[in-house]
């Protein structure tokens, strides 16, 4: 054999040796922070109107509109009007109003997100999943008809991916979440 290989093996063990705690340590890391639920759990999670609980990020949020559920539900599935009356969504791309099935896309804080409506049970459920560079999402709508015309809308998230808890948290997606239901509520109560 000639020397030359002997001394490639030996470097090529070295590099592997060497790198092998960091191999681990991004395992582990990756373990710790969200690998990501596979997407088969999640879009059979969204079509049973849940979220994963055991995401690393994950809200829910409610608030009382003064105005019917009917009122409520068109806001949410009319998502082309998303931008009019929620300020933290740039843009949307759909085909018309959500229903099961329907994929579209929508742009947040400069993120884009590609997302599919799961489930659609009018007026009451809608839940959908989403992508954004390595992150996944299950978003869960609820209505629940009160008295005096009155609705709950709940709202229920969770998001997952590598390093998902590093950069953005729970109490980031609450901010978000409540923000987005105050401008629900706004929208609903004026009749938009």
């Amino acid at each position: 054999m000639r020397p030359w290989v002997n001394e490639c093996r030996m470097r090529r063990v070295a590099v592997i040796l060497n790198l092998a705690p960091a191999v681990v340590f991004v395992l582990i890391t990756l373990a710790n922070y969200g690998c990501g639920t596979p997407r088969a759990t999640l879009d059979h999670l969204a079509a049973e109107g849940s979220i994963d609980k055991g995401a690393p990020v994950k809200t829910q949020q409610r608030i009382e509109i003064a105005a019917p559920a009917a009122r409520v539900w068109s806001l949410i599935v009319n998502a082309r009007s998303w931008p009019e009356w929620q300020k933290d969504i740039q843009s949307v791309a759909v085909g018309g109003p959500l229903t099961t099935g329907m994929r579209f896309s929508w742009t947040t804080g400069g993120t884009q997100i590609h997302s599919q409506v799961r489930l659609c049970e009018p007026p009451k459920r809608l839940s959908w999943t989403g992508t954004a560079l390595t992150a996944t999402a299950v978003h869960v709508w609820e209505l629940r008809p009160e008295s005096g015309n009155r609705t709950l809308a709940i709202v229920s998230e969770s998001m997952d991916g590598p390093f998902m808890a590093s950069f953005y948290s729970s109490q980031q997606l609450a901010d978000s979440s409540q923000r987005g239901l105050s401008a629900l509520k706004k929208a609903a109560e004026q009749g938009q």
